[in-house]
């Protein structure tokens, strides 16, 4: 479903990636082991995510929003008509793009945190941070291994060398999100979205996925601040490549 999503869809998922908490990180980075490899302590699994468009309710018109002034192409702003208010009255709503079972990773300061999962799996709080699938005794396993400027908190090629030392074979890694190419985006959406999240750009969260078949996407959303429910408005989805390079950026 995520070379379906365009700016303006929203994601329904079973679990409120909002609500889930990371362990705090190590307290003493001198001293920090960035070659681990650790499971995820917390809630993995996400339920059924789901993504719409033209949702119904308060949400609405934030979607519309979005896929009126965040969609580039010249077919998609030549059916943003069905946003208009009068057009969301007159088409149905909650059209479903896509839906399927999904698991989590999460982040943690100066750790690459694991889960085993056959299924679509998201993470989330990326800031050069890798998202690495592998398997290993035949599971198939999804990792978010955190970056940093403190070296021993950084811990992107020292997981992989972890990894390949101890046999895993690799599907490939990927970055969600890197401020050098990526900010101008979000800025971008942000001149749109940001009075719905408070102006805190901090709001406007970028989710790495990895499908179940192995493809690799960055997801721009936000959860609309006083908007029960969980509901997340895409602002924009890139597909993205798997390396399967032993060396990290």
């Amino acid at each position: 479903m995520f070379n379906l999503m365009k700016p303006g869809h929203i994601l329904r998922l079973g679990t409120c990636p909002s609500t889930i908490v990371s362990p705090a990180g190590a307290k003493n980075p001198s001293g920090n082991d960035n070659t681990l490899a650790t499971p995820w302590p917390t809630t993995s699994a996400l339920g059924m995510v789901q993504c719409l468009s033209h949702p119904s309710g308060a949400i609405g018109p934030i979607a519309a929003a979005v896929a009126t002034q965040l969609r580039a192409t010249a077919g998609s702003a030549s059916r943003t008509v069905s946003y208009s208010a009068p057009g969301r009255l007159l088409t149905s709503s909650n059209r479903p793009i896509g839906s399927e079972n999904c698991d989590f990773v999460g982040y943690v300061d100066g750790q690459s945190n694991y889960i085993q999962s056959a299924l679509t799996v998201f993470s989330k709080d990326f800031s050069g941070c890798l998202m690495v699938a592998y398997t290993h005794g035949g599971n198939r396993h999804v990792a978010h291994s955190a970056a940093s400027d403190v070296a021993p908190m950084d811990c992107k090629q020292a997981f992989l060398t972890t990894l390949q030392g101890m046999g895993a074979t690799l599907i490939g890694w990927f970055r969600p999100f890197v401020s050098a190419s990526d900010s101008g985006r979000k800025v971008t959406a942000f001149g749109v979205v940001g009075k719905y999240i408070g102006n805190n750009i901090n709001n406007l969260t970028t989710f790495g996925v990895i499908t179940q078949g192995g493809l690799a996407y960055s997801v721009d959303a936000f959860k609309p601040s006083g908007v029960a429910g969980n509901d997340w408005v895409v602002t924009d989805v890139s597909a993205k490549v798997l390396s399967q390079s032993w060396d990290a950026p």
